[in-house]
């Protein structure tokens, strides 16, 4: 019963939350946990219920029914619908009796008797009214079952006979025609819904048409927290295959690089997490890491795009558009790709370029004679944010 709480409680707020509320504040239901599951929960657990316990039915839930009922769409916005709430026992004996599907009114709690309403129909099409007031009947069937309740839905439009009783038992003027009778109580014992999927009710595009390929979505980058889920060893993130991206700039011009060096770790205090790149003076990359306070750094499965960016030069031309690559802009203006499996984004806090008198061993000495690029910069950069797919 506390789940069916919960369907009821969320099923009846996107009612009232989506009819209300402004687009902004809509938005926010992106950050409720299992919103989706528990509507479609709620959707596909529904069942007809014919029997209920001897319980009469809030009114604040006959409420809350009425306005899951008055929420659905209808043409032109007409709402061409009237409701009537039958809680009396002779009044749902004379349902039952108008109406043989729906007999088990004599024995329900509550009926709520969903009508349409000829002088709100659209004028134009002015039978649309019977489409208008079926979604309404579904949005009730479907409160009904988020709060706990059992609910079945008897049909009496257009059948004459039913559509005359009903009339008759409710004294309707000519105006309302009766649509349906829901009735509503509370569950004698639960029931299974039925799984009703048939893929032969399918068809795509036109009748018959086949399933067609669908390509998958590329996956959206997401902020993450690099003290908690980064668990990625520091000696081997750089020289993973292909190496990383650098890049830097802003939104009137940036370039990126393959590296394959730099460093991961803390600096003055523990909090303060930093990555180190290294940068060769004659880089095109080298002039927007000098003008910039931030740069970013990622990671790509495709490793054709790693070697095109370290073997072509941005003096030559766009790089990025050449692959097919999407910049965008993280607050900062800094900016990324959006096809990179992995970005960290980092604010400059110290900057210099190697001297080859503090070299204490062999190893650099070797590897700058005769190198064209120069020697490298080396930029420390505070992480600021960090989004993985």
């Amino acid at each position: 019963m506390k789940i069916q709480q919960l369907l009821a409680g969320t099923l009846l707020m996107m009612f009232l939350f989506t009819s209300v509320q402004p687009v902004h504040a809509q938005n926010k239901r992106q950050n409720v946990i299992g919103m989706e599951e528990i509507v479609l929960d709620n959707i596909l657990a529904r069942t007809s219920i014919r029997s209920y316990q001897d319980r009469p039915v809030e009114q604040d839930k006959i409420e809350k029914m009425l306005r899951a009922g008055m929420a659905a769409p209808s043409a032109v916005d007409r709402r061409p619908w009237h409701f009537i709430v039958v809680t009396d026992k002779q009044v749902l004996q004379g349902l039952a009796e108008a109406n043989p599907n729906a007999g088990m009114a004599a024995r329900a709690p509550l009926a709520i008797v969903v009508c349409g309403d000829k002088t709100k129909a659209l004028t134009r099409v002015p039978d649309y009214w019977v489409q208008d007031v079926a979604a309404a009947t579904e949005n009730i069937l479907l409160a009904a079952h988020g709060m706990g309740l059992g609910a079945v839905w008897t049909g009496t439009y257009p059948n004459e006979e039913r559509v005359k009783g009903v009339t008759r038992v409710l004294n309707l003027p000519e105006h309302i025609v009766p649509f349906c009778t829901i009735v509503i109580g509370y569950p004698e014992k639960p029931q299974a819904p039925k799984d009703k999927w048939n893929e032969d009710n399918i068809s795509y595009n036109t009748f018959g048409g086949s399933k067609p390929a669908m390509v998958e979505p590329e996956p959206v980058l997401r902020e993450f927290n690099v003290n908690e889920d980064f668990l990625l060893n520091p000696f081997n993130y750089f020289s993973q295959p292909g190496g990383l991206l650098v890049c830097a700039g802003d939104r009137n011009g940036n370039n990126a690089m393959t590296i394959g060096w730099g460093a991961l770790g803390t600096l003055w205090g523990h909090k303060t997490n930093t990555v180190t790149v290294y940068v060769a003076q004659a880089r095109y990359t080298h002039e927007f890491m000098e003008r910039n306070d931030y740069f970013t750094i990622m990671t790509f499965k495709d490793q054709n795009v790693l070697r095109y960016m370290g073997t072509r030069s941005g003096r030559d031309g766009d790089k990025a558009a050449a692959l097919g690559l999407h910049v965008a802009y993280t607050e900062n203006g800094t900016p990324y790709y959006e096809e990179a499996e992995c970005v960290i984004e980092c604010k400059k806090i110290y900057s210099d370029t190697f001297d080859p008198a503090n070299f204490k061993d062999e190893v650099p000495l070797n590897f700058y004679d005769g190198f064209e690029a120069g020697y490298h910069s080396f930029y420390i950069g505070k992480v600021v944010k960090a989004m993985k797919k």
